[in-house]
């Protein structure tokens, strides 16, 4: 065995251990090598729970397989193709993806639900925000503008505006304002 075939080789993905701050991997290398337990080590602020024969890259340090690591794990089964140059996806097994297009950004939850938390406030800064389904609020609703329903000829303000001038039979104007 050379030293470049002892260096780097390829492997397949088995049992691992996500519980721990580095991942370890039990990997089985190209000529039926199996070893572990192998650290993971991934690119600082992402993580990821690679599924059982997804492939890896593995390092034997000095060309030593007792000092294996997997650098890279990544499973073509699931990976998006036919991305534009310099697109991004974030996607998984089931496909869910945060895909940075040239088109924009879109986040497809498939059949899942997406949820953002905070305890803080979120701010959508746009000229135009879209929602066409239903829209549950569970709080008060503030408007710094107008609001108009489905029909578009009037405005809250309008309505409000005709509500407090009209008359009951000519008589006075409604004592309670709406």
């Amino acid at each position: 065995m050379n030293l470049v075939t002892a260096l780097i080789n390829r492997a397949v993905v088995g049992a691992k251990n996500g519980a721990r701050k580095l991942r370890t991997l039990q990997i089985e290398l190209l000529d039926g090598d199996v070893r572990q337990p192998v650290e993971h080590f991934e690119p600082y602020g992402f993580t990821s729970e690679p599924l059982q024969n997804a492939e890896a890259l593995a390092v034997s340090l000095g060309g030593d397989r007792d000092h294996t690591i997997a650098l890279v794990v990544t499973d073509r089964r699931y990976r998006p193709v036919n991305l534009k140059d310099g697109e991004v996806v974030v996607f998984d097994d089931l496909g869910r993806k945060v895909f940075l297009s040239r088109d924009g950004i879109k986040v497809e939850g498939v059949a899942s639900p997406v949820t953002v938390k905070t305890t803080a406030s979120v701010l959508v800064d746009a000229p135009l925000t879209k929602c066409t389904g239903n829209l549950e609020v569970g709080g008060n609703i503030v408007a710094a503008g107008e609001i108009q329903d489905k029909g578009g000829a009037y405005s809250m303000s309008g309505m409000r505006g005709t509500y407090n001038s009209h008359t009951h039979n000519g008589g006075p104007s409604p004592d309670q304002k709406m």
